[in-house]
């Protein structure tokens, strides 16, 4: 059983976003971990005041996500829960990042889902370059199911691809019908041997996987990869993300997924880690 987490803030995106993954893997024995993560309201309380606090101070933000959480099982299952799928709650008082990381830590997640947003917030930021056990997923308000689904994986192919978390990915969907295009970042012409030798290797690993076909596509010099997404929207972007260096650490530079995710409206994105 493959275990997904998906934190939620109980906003309509964050709905969305889970409605999303709900018929995404429709056909997938999942376990849904349902993250809600809180803090107190301390702002102007002095330490004195903060030992004086009721119960009732520390009980109710407790009390509010497990209610919310509650809600949210009742609206996605109810009585049309998937007998494929088994669903969790966590309530826990932590950042949002410490608390994925905890989680990941202890569950084993195989899957992270975020909700996207117009402006990538910083929360999601923060995760990617931290949460680094295994692939994350970003879905936004506008993503869509289709009927034929397609894993778009990007890259120049300099360097060699690590592939444990497409892997990871792919065999969630080990019982739906996934086709898996490769977009390389050059065009045909451009490309080394070496370039030529790493992408040889990693279509003859991904062409093991049952019930999936590979298609290789270059990027011509007169398209981006929005002009790509745009023309693909039954295609989930998979960006590869490269380990933070001290530049990225300090600040000055971002993630390569973080860029594409900020010309990216309506496809849903997949980050896995190099």
């Amino acid at each position: 059983m493959k275990k997904i987490l998906i934190p939620t803030d109980f906003s309509q995106n964050s709905y969305q976003a889970i409605d999303y993954t709900m018929k995404l893997f429709k056909n997938e024995t999942c376990a849904f971990y349902f993250l809600n993560t809180y803090s107190y309201d301390s702002h102007g309380l002095n330490a004195i005041e903060m030992l004086q606090a009721e119960d009732d101070w520390f009980d109710k933000p407790k009390e509010e996500s497990l209610q919310h959480l509650g809600e949210l099982l009742e609206r996605f299952t109810g009585d049309k829960g998937n007998i494929k799928h088994s669903y969790h709650v966590i309530s826990e008082y932590a950042s949002l990042v410490e608390g994925i990381e905890k989680q990941v830590k202890e569950i084993g997640v195989d899957l992270i889902m975020l909700k996207g947003e117009v402006v990538v917030s910083k929360q999601v930021k923060v995760i990617i370059d931290k949460v680094r056990a295994c692939p994350i997923l970003i879905v936004p308000s506008a993503a869509s199911i289709h009927k034929k689904l397609n894993l778009t994986i990007t890259s120049t192919f300099k360097q060699v691809l690590r592939t444990a978390e497409v892997d990871a990915f792919l065999n969630i969907l080990s019982n739906t019908n996934c086709g898996i295009n490769i977009l390389v970042l050059d065009e045909e012409e451009s490309i080394t041997a070496e370039v030529k030798n790493n992408l040889k290797l990693f279509v003859s690993h991904l062409e093991k996987f049952p019930n999936s076909s590979v298609q290789v596509e270059y990027m011509k010099a007169s398209r981006s990869i929005k002009d790509y997404a745009i023309t693909h929207l039954n295609s989930i972007m998979c960006i590869t993300d490269k380990k933070p260096g001290l530049l990225r650490k300090i600040g000055l530079t971002q993630s390569k997924a973080i860029s594409v995710l900020e010309k990216i409206s309506k496809n849903p994105v997949l980050a896995i880690h190099q």
